[in-house]
């Protein structure tokens, strides 16, 4: 099997385990996590927003059939997620919230 159709199928899977990861970390709420969410603007509990809409995506990323709405919605968040740092000067996430944006641009570039 060629590399690209490797990549194919396995960047939307890896995608969607960090963001079901990331997703399910932000909606439990650890200490660090609310105090970031204060920092960038957001409201208490938008957390769990953030982090539900991660998990649906990690999941969507995952299943095949759904895989091209995961990485759409997945990079839309993510430019969301990176404009949220750049208003807010946070550039210590920056840098990881960039790599998944690139990511998530990579799988819809490449997914049939």
């Amino acid at each position: 099997m060629p590399a690209i159709k490797l990549i194919a199928i396995w960047l939307p899977i890896a995608l969607g385990v960090v963001m079901i990861g990331t997703g399910a970390a932000n909606f439990a709420g650890p200490t660090l996590a609310l105090k970031n969410f204060a920092l960038w603007g957001y409201p208490v509990g938008f957390h769990r927003v953030a982090g539900s809409i991660g998990v649906v995506l990690g999941l969507l990323l995952m299943i095949p059939m759904t895989a091209r709405v995961g990485v759409i919605g997945s990079a839309i968040f993510m430019l969301v997620a990176v404009a949220t740092l750049i208003r807010s000067r946070d550039w210590g996430h920056l840098p990881g919230a960039v790599v998944l944006t690139a990511a998530s641009f990579a799988a819809i570039a490449i997914h049939p």
